[in-house]
């Protein structure tokens, strides 16, 4: 009877972590600014069955300066703003397929984000989008509802993550290895742009079942030797 049991007991142990991230790497130092905190390392992107988080690593501490803001622009869709700036007035574009969402987080008067939609003619807020920001020693984590951004199971967005400040363009961007530095200076993210697409995740019932699934059948292998 002890070797009966012993699998179910062991069942918890054993179900596989399953995770969705992937990784983007950006080359240190394209940030010409002597802000470690506008230079983007790397980015993960994750997602569960209804959210979607873009954790920026940095080389330096998000709420050092209360004026760095950091930015995402998503094409979605086909059909978005090609030609005119971010929803923040900022000359930051994707001339290839263009931008249907843009995420702006700021770092003054607390922490902050908002979601803006392309309507074809402005930026307009999207409502009950539960952004939020998380912030840490050297990173800031936006996470929001998979429905704001019109995204579901499948789905598959080209993306790009920008450094910036009042007054300033692009000071670094997580799709482009090059160097950036002060200025307003116009920056397109195509043909550089980062691509995700958003995984199914298992039910926990249906881990449990598979880890019990591969347990039984170590179990009846190991009987059928002895």
């Amino acid at each position: 009877m002890k070797a009966t049991f012993r699998p179910l007991v062991l069942v918890a142990a054993f179900i596989p972590a399953i995770t969705q991230a992937a990784t983007y790497l950006d080359t240190t130092g394209d940030s010409n600014t002597g802000h470690g905190s506008l230079d983007i390392m790397s980015v993960v992107v994750n997602n569960d069955a209804t959210t979607l988080s873009l954790q920026i690593n940095l080389g330096g501490s998000p709420t050092a300066n209360d004026w760095y803001k950091y930015l995402v622009g998503f094409d979605t869709v086909a059909g978005g703003n090609t030609t005119d700036p971010d929803a923040w007035g900022k000359p930051i574009s994707m001339s290839a397929g263009g931008t249907d969402y843009f995420i702006g987080s700021w770092m003054n008067f607390g922490t902050g984000a908002e979601v803006r939609s392309w309507s074809g003619s402005s930026w307009d807020a999207v409502s009950g989008s539960g952004i939020g920001v998380t912030t840490g020693a050297s990173s800031l984590t936006l996470s929001l509802n998979l429905s704001a951004l019109g995204l579901s199971e499948g789905s598959t967005f080209n993306f790009d993550i920008y450094t910036s400040s009042d007054g300033n363009s692009a000071l670094d961007a997580a799709g482009s290895s090059t160097v950036l530095t002060w200025g307003n200076t116009p920056y397109d993210s195509s043909p550089n742009v980062l691509s995700y697409t958003v995984t199914a995740v298992p039910e926990p019932g249906a881990l449990s079942l598979l880890g019990l699934g591969a347990l039984l059948m170590a179990w009846r292998a190991r009987e059928k030797r002895n």
